[in-house]
Formats: structure tokens, sequence, C-alpha cells
């Protein structure tokens, strides 16, 4: 009789959980299987939804740079190359992002004063040691109005001194060597203040509160030493790439071919399930005593609660469970990265000057992106590539320097 009692208190809990709770807390995540675009944006189309955000985001960003510029103040723009015991030199790399919307007007989404107005700001909050420079690479420097009202605030260098506006449309081919090429420049200007690590920032990559701390907790914890049980030991971190930005799709559950992180994914939903089981089952216990009933532990009980946790976290997906992390820096993950994406790329000083030294040389991959170039570098040159999860960016350019097509059909493709 009891097992009957079990069995139909856990049917009405699972319709409970994955029909009740579950969707009303997740229909606003983004890579939950409850998730609906119409309840989250109320029916608003994604790109008028999208423009929205961003244009408070720019608001606040623009609010914040006017507020720093200091009329007659030169040391906030020194170029100054000298060691000043710079720990980590942070490059933005930028270009001219105003397309033409469908009315004919012309849109600035305003990613570049974003980008550096976060750093700014979790500049003010961190005991870490750096210092910024803003890389505008765009053909015609001048149509750079963000990198140009930035010229008072941080040190700003151009690729080109005055137009050089190519005389018919570049081929995909050019646009992805020139891609190269401009990281190749901002790798160089940056790696002149001669700080022991460099960071390189796509200028349409949004930095979370705390990300400067995190990096230093980062560099001091899992590079430059590594924990051995409760010891820091020295680590040899000079053939090591860090992304600081991975796209959240390819953090979901076994969206990877890297073994290790296949059984990352393994531990942390059994670790869920053991978890949540022996929560529930003692949560159960508690309400037993309360009642003054004998207590008697059911395997069935804590079978179906497992399986209950685990399915609760695969329905979630890992992206969203991923945040929960944030609490605490100590909870940051480091583990090998998915073959994708550059946004934000954290280099030792050796590392940043051998990627560039194969940048410069290669001219075999005209045809492939810088991540994929980056991807043969790596595994030619013996490094590692780590990822830190959650992510310390979040991407939020729509509007793309290499294609054209920027309308959005769902939401989820940006962040």
């Amino acid at each position: 009789m009891s097992r009957l009692v079990y069995k139909w208190s856990m049917v009405k809990f699972y319709i409970l959980v994955f029909c009740v709770v579950l969707p009303a807390l997740c229909h606003r995540m983004y890579f939950s299987i409850y998730y609906n675009q119409y309840l989250h944006m109320r029916g608003t189309d994604p790109n008028t939804y999208s423009r929205r955000v961003n244009d408070e985001r720019r608001r606040q960003a623009e609010t914040f740079l006017t507020s720093k510029i200091k009329v007659g103040s030169p040391s906030a723009l020194s170029l100054d190359t000298q060691s000043d015991g710079t720990r980590v030199a942070v490059g933005f790399v930028t270009v001219n992002r105003q397309p033409k919307m469908q009315d004919g007007s012309v849109y600035n989404p305003g990613y570049l004063l974003q980008t550096v107005a976060a750093i700014l700001q979790d500049q003010e909050k961190s005991s870490l040691r750096t210092r910024l420079l803003v890389c505008n690479v765009d053909s015609d420097p001048l149509s750079n109005s963000d990198a140009v009202f930035l010229s008072s605030i941080v040190p700003v260098v151009s690729k080109y001194q005055k137009a050089n506006l190519p005389t018919k449309p570049m081929s995909l081919p050019r646009r992805l060597q020139k891609e190269k090429d401009d990281y190749v420049y901002c790798l160089n200007q940056t790696l002149a203040y001669n700080s022991e690590y460099v960071l390189i920032i796509e200028d349409d990559t949004l930095a979370t509160p705390g990300t400067l701390d995190i990096i230093e907790h980062i560099i001091r914890t899992k590079l430059e030493k590594k924990y051995r049980g409760f010891e820091l030991t020295e680590n040899n971190y000079t053939k090591t790439i860090i992304k600081l930005f991975s796209p959240q799709y390819i953090q979901r559950d076994f969206f990877t071919t890297k073994p290790k992180r296949i059984v990352i994914n393994i531990l942390e939903l059994v670790g869920i399930g053991v978890v949540g089981a022996s929560t529930i089952s003692f949560v159960h216990f508690l309400i037993v005593q309360t009642c003054r009933k004998p207590y008697v532990f059911c395997n069935m009980f804590f079978v179906a609660n497992f399986v209950c946790c685990i399915l609760v976290a695969v329905a979630i997906s890992r992206p969203h469970r991923l945040e929960l992390r944030r609490i605490s820096k100590q909870l940051y993950l480091m583990i090998d990265a998915n073959d994708c994406c550059t946004p934000a790329v954290l280099y030792p000083r050796a590392a940043a000057m051998e990627l560039k030294a194969h940048l410069h040389a290669d001219r075999e991959h005209d045809r492939i992106p810088l991540d994929g170039v980056m991807d043969d570098f790596v595994s030619r040159r013996g490094y590692r590539q780590f990822a830190v999860e959650p992510n310390l960016f979040s991407h939020i350019g729509q509007h793309s320097s290499l294609h054209s097509n920027s309308r959005l059909k769902f939401l989820q493709n940006f962040v």
C-alpha cells in the first residue's frame, strides 16, 4: 500500500514540477525547453525589442562617459608605453557600425561606448592594475564616431590616419583577412604597454559587473598558481589562452566534442541529482517527523527524486544553471574551450606575441575566420584553450562588421 502511495505522490509531484512550476519560472530563459519568445517580449518584434534594450544601455553608457570627460586632463590619455606595473592591458578592436535601416536612416548602436563604459566602471572598483587602449581599425577612422568621442576619455589609436576606403565592396575572403590584420594591429599596439597579460575585446562585447576582479582571481589561482587540495602551488601557464566569452548555445548539456567537457556535464548532472534527491528526502523526513509518523526510507522514492532533479536541470539548460555560479568568484569554472569565437580573449604576454607573429605570417587561411586560424595556431604550437564559465562578457552586436543581414527572427540568437 505504501508503495502505491509513493507512486501516486511522485506522479503528482512530477506534474506539479514539469507542468506548473517550471513553465512559470522558465518561460523567459532563452535556452530552456519552456522558453516562449511571445510571452517574453509580450508580442514585440525581436528587432524592436533588442533595439529598445540596446538604446537603454547606450543611454546609460553615454551618461557615464560624459561624466568622465575632464577638459585638460592629459593623464587620462597617456600613451606612455613604459612599464608601470600594469597587470593587464585591455585593447578594444573597433570599426564603424552604423548600418542603414529599412527606412533609410542611419542607426548608431553605440556598442563601443557600452563596452568601454562597462570596463571603466569596473576599473573604478577593482584592484587589478589595467590600462585601456581603443584600436580604431576602420578604413575611414573619422566615420567611427564612438571612437572619436572616446578619444577625450581613453587613449585611441587609428590604423589609418586618413580615409582609406576600397574602390569597390570587399569580398568575404578580403574582409576575413582584414579582420585578422586588424586583430594583429591591436595586439601589437596593446603589447606596447609591456603588461604581463593582454586582453583583447571586440567592440560589441559587454563586460558583466565584477569582471576585472574575477580575471585577477583567475590569473592568481588558475594560471600563475593552481590549487592542489587546499594549497596554491606554482603552475606553468605560458602555453595557455583563456576565452572569457563563449556563445551560450554551445554551453548547453553535451553540445560539444570535447571529452573533458562531456565528462564535466555528466558529473554536473549526477551531482545535481544526488544533492537534489538527498535534499528532497531530508525535507520529506522532517515533514514526516513533524506529523509524528514513523519514517520508512524508500529506495524508489530516492531514485524518482534523483531522476526528477536531473530532468529539471536539463529542462532549465546548462547556460542558465551556470548563472548560479556568479554567487562567488571561487565558483567560476575554467574548462576546455570549444573551437569557436574570439570576442574576449586573455593572453599571457608570451602567448600574445607568438599569436601576433603567427597571424602576421599566415596567408594560407584567407577564407577562414579569425577563430578558425586561432584554433590552428593552438593545435600547431602546443597551446591549450580554456573557457571561463559562466561568461564574463555578453555579445551585444546584432549589427556585424562582416555580414550585412542583421535582422532577427529569434531573440535567443542575440543576447
